[in-house]
């Protein structure tokens, strides 16, 4: 009976799978696909297009070797030790009615935005700026003539960024990965902030693991306290191994939700924060019509080194 019952649920995995490729075949027509990868960034000083913005391993480790980014400057701008709030949302590109009060609601006093599917809307830039955050988007693609990716937002800025970006199997459409690094007040130390935005159009895990195994290259270079937070796109038991092994590996444990509100498939999460070197204070998922997804909002602070 159990082996009747698994055949004909991998049955309906795979038909549920195989309508989603069709729908991203008809999405993939409206994209364009930029051959350069590239970043846009808004400081609040300058804005910024670079086009060469991967992120290098060996570049990575010499920054740390020459302690460029060890907090010796007093025009370094520095998260909270005693305290910073995270969110994090895929916005499915503002589609839907609703999302801008609702992103303006729910970011107020946020420190640290972390956004899927964000789309450099003329809305999107005006409620950042206002708002006078430090911003860079991992451009995926072009959707209607609009740079579309992973964007992360922040009061303070980073003191280095760089960037992953993957395609789909099937389609080639892109997922990009952005990495930050911000100075921690009252230490030496840097927090890592991981926005991903994981490939998902598979029927096995291959692809899926390349792709975390690729940033996980970078994220061994760091060994203080980090944050990864992003649509992981985990809909099969398969994909939520690999995902934990990876991220156990790296230290790293999983917020959790009282009342768990994220969007399930298959009734599987598949959106995540995971973290290390910190506490969380506080943690709460909300349900908005505004998106598929559903918003997470962590409270952190840094973790007593001397525990």
């Amino acid at each position: 009976m159990f082996q009747q019952y698994k055949s004909s649920n991998n049955k309906v995995l795979k038909l549920i799978s195989l309508f989603l490729i069709l729908e991203v075949f008809a999405f993939s027509s409206c994209i364009r696909i930029p051959k350069e990868h590239f970043i846009v960034s808004q400081r609040k000083v300058f804005a910024s297009v670079q086009d060469s913005c991967g992120c290098n391993v060996d570049q990575f480790e010499d920054l740390l070797v020459e302690g460029v980014l060890a907090n010796t400057s007093e025009d370094v701008q520095e998260i909270d030790a005693g305290g910073f709030q995270l969110m994090n949302w895929n916005i499915l590109k503002g589609k839907k009615n609703g999302w801008e009060k609702d992103f303006k609601r729910l970011s107020d006093n946020i420190d640290i935005l972390i956004i899927q599917e964000a789309q450099l809307t003329d809305e999107l830039r005006g409620i950042l700026n206002a708002d006078q955050y430090n911003w860079d988007i991992s451009i995926a693609y072009k959707y209607k003539g609009l740079e579309t990716g992973v964007l992360t937002a922040s009061k303070e800025e980073p003191v280095f960024i760089c960037t992953l970006r993957s395609k789909e199997p099937f389609f080639k459409v892109p997922k990009t990965v952005l990495i930050t690094l911000y100075a921690i007040s009252g230490t030496d130390q840097m927090l890592m902030v991981v926005n991903m935005h994981s490939i998902n159009f598979t029927f096995g895990t291959s692809r899926f693991l390349k792709q975390l195994e690729e940033v996980e290259k970078i994220l061994l270079q760091h060994q203080g306290p980090m944050i990864i937070s992003g649509d992981i796109n985990t809909w099969t038991k398969k994909r939520v191994a690999v995902m934990e092994n990876l991220f156990y590996r790296l230290g790293l444990s999983a917020v959790t939700f009282a009342k768990n509100n994220r969007v399930k498939i298959f009734g599987l999460d598949i959106d995540h924060i995971y973290y290390r070197g910190l506490v969380v204070k506080k943690s709460v998922a909300i349900k908005v019509g505004s998106s598929d997804h559903n918003p997470m909002l962590v409270d952190f602070m840094l973790k007593n080194t001397d525990e």
